[in-house]
């Protein structure tokens, strides 16, 4: 079990799963060579966290998803990430490096975590700097999310973070070639993360969220833009190309044309129906696709253990 491994799935299907305070979210996505992906399945079932166990099992039951390959998402709340001076080593020898570089900078003891990190590329921050985003997680939450998958009688093969999950809609959204830029605003807090083709050079969590967004959204607008001007003026990839907005819970409209009026980079909807043109499994409202997104994400991922 891995989490940013580099090799490439031949199951017929990934499952994307992420278990947060509100519920379960669950997508199965089927890749065929030369053609757009398909969205087998995407739900999200309400429960409380003592709940899930029987609410997946049920899931996977109704489904028929016994012995499905899995992709569990980290909700955001349950792992730290961290933005490092990466060390000269081989990327093979990434993970063991960065483990001791974060001793200090987390409560836990390092026995009582799994600690993982990916590179960024070669010319982000005109290749001044070498960095690495570390993810760290306790064992003790990896170990009740790989028995919450078995007890459903499904086959936990990776973890991933909110962050790659980004990475891999981005990708299908038309990141080749391009800087893309997700922004996921949600009550408390919100998250960008900016990508060129399937590479990840930025991911910056807002700390305003609705909730103190105000009635002009000038605070989240402000540290939205700031995070675009730090991109363009410290990574050397230039200016952001396209920016997406990702489906809300509430008021997405109106919170696109709010932060559209003070943005420098135009802002656009991201629909799990342009995703997925044609298929019945995408037409999903916006309250469902904010919920199911980050999972159908997970599912997009092409590289497992």
């Amino acid at each position: 079990m891995v989490w940013f491994a580099r090799k490439k799935i031949t199951a017929d299907g990934l499952l994307g799963i992420e278990t947060g305070p509100e519920g379960i979210a669950l997508a199965r996505v089927l890749r065929v060579a030369g053609e757009t992906p398909r969205l087998l399945d995407c739900q999200f079932r309400q429960a409380v966290p003592a709940e899930q166990p029987a609410v997946l099992k049920k899931m996977v039951a109704e489904l028929s998803l016994e012995g499905t390959p899995v992709n569990l998402l980290l909700h955001p709340a349950t792992y730290q990430m961290l933005l490092l001076d990466s060390p000269d080593v081989p990327s093979e020898e990434l993970r063991d490096a960065m483990r001791w570089r974060i001793k200090d900078l987390i409560a836990e003891p390092l026995e009582q975590v799994v600690v993982d990190a990916f590179a960024l590329p070669d010319d982000a921050y005109r290749g001044r700097s070498r960095m690495a985003y570390c993810a760290v997680l306790s064992k003790a939450r990896m170990q009740a999310w790989a028995d919450l998958c078995a007890q459903a009688g499904l086959q936990l093969q990776s973890i991933d973070v909110t962050e790659m999950a980004f990475r891999n809609l981005g990708l299908l959204a038309g990141a080749e070639g391009m800087n893309l830029a997700l922004l996921r605003l949600r009550s408390s807090e919100g998250l960008i993360c900016v990508q060129h083709a399937a590479d990840l050079y930025m991911a910056r969590r807002i700390e305003q969220g609705l909730d103190q967004a105000g009635d002009d959204f000038g605070a989240v607008t402000l540290e939205i833009q700031r995070s675009l001007d730090y991109f363009e003026s410290q990574l050397g990839k230039g200016y952001i190309n396209r920016l997406l907005l990702l489906p809300m819970k509430r008021n997405g409209a109106a919170v696109l044309q709010t932060l559209s009026t003070g943005l420098a980079v135009k802002l656009q909807a991201l629909d799990l129906r342009e995703l997925f043109p044609g298929q019945a499994t995408a037409a999903l409202d916006e309250a469902e696709q904010a919920y199911c997104m980050a999972a159908v994400g997970a599912a997009l991922r092409q590289e497992v253990g």
